[in-house]
C-alpha cells in the first residue's frame, strides 16, 4: 500500500463512548486509540465495536475517583476486552501513593499480556520511569512525555515508545529516537497548540515532523505505521487488532 493511502493515525485521543456512527464517519477513516478516564467509562466503551477505534481501559491519574476504582479483577477483565490500557500513569495534581499503587497493580497484572499501555506522566516523569524499571512492559507508550533528554534516553533504553503531538518542542521531538515515534492529538486538550480540530487530525503534526526529520509527508505517515507494526508485533497485540488495522500494518 502506498503511504498516500494510509489513513491518519492517532495513538492518544479522547472520544465520548456514546459517539455516533456519523460522527466517527466524519473522522476521515482515522485509526484512533481512544482513551477513557475511568474504569466506569471504559466498561461503557467496551460494549462498542468500531472498526477504526481502539477503546482503552483508563484510570486517569489526575482523577482521584478513577484511581481508587482500579481493582485487580477489573484489570484482569480489561486485559481481555481492551487492546489498549489507557489513559493510566502518574500526575502531580493528586496524592502520589494511591496513583502509584494503582499503576503498580496495572503493571503487575498486565505483565506479559498482549496489550499496549498509554502512560501519562505530568509532573512525575522520574517516578513513572522508576515504576517501569521495576515492572517493565514491552508495550509502554509514553504519552506527551515532557521529560529531560536523560529521561528520554532512559525510557528508550527501557523499550518505551513515545506518542507525540504538535504542542511539543522541536528540541524534545528531536531527542526521541525516530523508530519509537507515534502520533497523537490528545484531543480535545490544547487544541490551540496541537491544532487538532478533531481526533485523528494530525496534519499539522506531520508537517512539523516532515520539516524536523527532513522527510516527505508521506514518509512520515509511513513511519508511524512501521513503528506501530513493530510495537504490536513485539507485544503479540497484532492478532487482537481490528481487521482493517491488521491489514494496514501487514503492508508495513
Amino acid at each position: 500500500m502506498s503511504p498516500f493511502d494510509l489513513p491518519p493515525l492517532d495513538c492518544h485521543a479522547h472520544i465520548a463512548p456514546d459517539v455516533t456512527g456519523p460522527q466517527i464517519a466524519a473522522l476521515n477513516g482515522a485509526i484512533i486509540f481512544a482513551m477513557t478516564r475511568s474504569p466506569a467509562e471504559a466498561n461503557f466503551a467496551a460494549r462498542r465495536s468500531d472498526p477504526t477505534i481502539l477503546w482503552g481501559y483508563g484510570a486517569h491519574p489526575g482523577l482521584a475517583s478513577a484511581v481508587t476504582a482500579v481493582t485487580e479483577d477489573g484489570i484482569r477483565r480489561a486485559a481481555t476486552k481492551h487492546v489498549v490500557i489507557g489513559e493510566i500513569g502518574l500526575d502531580n495534581k493528586t496524592a502520589l501513593a494511591p496513583q502509584l499503587a494503582a499503576l503498580d497493580l496495572i503493571l503487575d497484572v498486565c505483565a506479559g499480556q498482549p496489550v499496549v499501555l498509554s502512560l501519562h506522566s505530568t509532573g512525575r516523569t522520574g517516578v513513572l520511569l522508576d515504576a517501569l524499571t521495576r515492572r517493565p512492559h514491552a508495550g509502554a507508550i509514553l504519552h506527551w512525555f515532557n521529560g529531560t533528554r536523560e529521561q528520554i534516553d532512559r525510557a528508550a533504553a527501557l523499550g518505551c515508545y513515545f506518542s507525540v503531538n504538535a504542542a511539543m518542542s522541536d528540541e524534545r521531538l528531536a531527542w526521541i529516537p525516530q523508530e519509537r515515534l507515534l502520533p497523537e492529538t490528545d484531543f480535545p486538550s490544547s487544541r490551540r497548540t496541537t491544532r487538532a480540530r478533531t481526533p485523528g487530525d494530525i496534519t499539522f503534526l506531520e508537517q512539523r515532523m516532515s520539516e524536523l526529520l527532513q522527510l516527505q509527508a508521506a514518509a512520515v505517515r509511513s513511519m508511524w505505521y512501521t513503528n506501530l507494526a513493530t510495537l504490536t508485533q513485539r507485544t503479540s497485540v497484532t492478532p487482537r487488532l481490528p481487521a482493517g488495522l491488521r491489514r494496514l500494518l501487514g503492508d508495513c
